[in-house]
């Protein structure tokens, strides 16, 4: 009688795991691995490998889209899966440096936006000056914000830095004061009152923050 083999069991394959998607990580173009499932862990988390180097993250973009400030408010915690992250570092204080040299050149730029305001509402074209004036608002915003940043990210505090013994907080809470006065005439409608503050008042608020700005630069290249 023949002898049949003996049958063999049955695999039975035990149900796989979902292989889970790679998040890619770059770092200055380069592959890195970083701790972290969310937006925050992983800044922080290059904080600290960049830490030895005094270089701190500068620009984040997500699967090719680079994230503003809101954006990044927005997504800190949200997780990150299958997503493709790139990081740039660079110099605090060459950034610190390149960046007021920027806003310092914008300068005259504001002021000439104030010469024409007064020059439209002189001539009674109240609606482009007023175009001319949000224009010169963004200027002085963009400003403040870049000085601000640029003091914090080097670790200057607002009192550090002195023009003529005035500290760094003076000029802001100055300039603060200045737009909100501004804001105060146009909704009045005080076109002359707004022509004069434009032609007079505010040469020396350019002055002033050109000589700010050329101390902070200063400072943190001596820092």
């Amino acid at each position: 009688m023949a002898i049949l083999p003996t049958p063999r069991p049955r695999w039975c394959p035990v149900a796989a795991r979902p292989i889970m998607p790679l998040m890619a990580i770059f770092l200055d173009d380069v592959p890195v691995q970083l701790a972290g499932s969310n937006l925050a862990e992983l800044i922080t988390s290059a904080t600290r490998h960049l830490s030895d180097d005094g270089r701190v993250v500068v620009e984040v973009m997500i699967d090719g889209s680079v994230l503003n400030a809101d954006d990044m408010n927005q997504r800190r915690d949200s997780p990150l899966t299958d997503n493709e992250v790139r990081l740039v570092s660079a110099d605090p204080t060459a950034l610190a440096v390149s960046t007021l040299h920027q806003v310092r050149d914008l300068l005259p730029q504001a002021s000439s936006l104030h010469e024409q305001a007064a020059e439209q509402l002189q001539q009674d074209n109240p609606e482009d000056a007023l175009k001319l004036l949000a224009e010169s608002i963004s200027v002085w915003m963009q400003t403040q914000e870049a000085v601000l940043g640029a003091a914090g990210v080097v670790g200057l505090g607002l009192d550090e830095v002195k023009v003529e013994g005035e500290p760094m907080s003076d000029f802001t809470d100055e300039l603060i004061k200045s737009l909100h006065e501004l804001k105060d005439l146009i909704i009045a409608g005080d076109t002359v009152a707004l022509a004069d503050a434009l032609a007079y008042e505010w040469p020396p608020v350019v002055e002033r923050w050109d000589a700010l700005i050329g101390e902070l630069i200063k400072n943190i290249e001596d820092k």
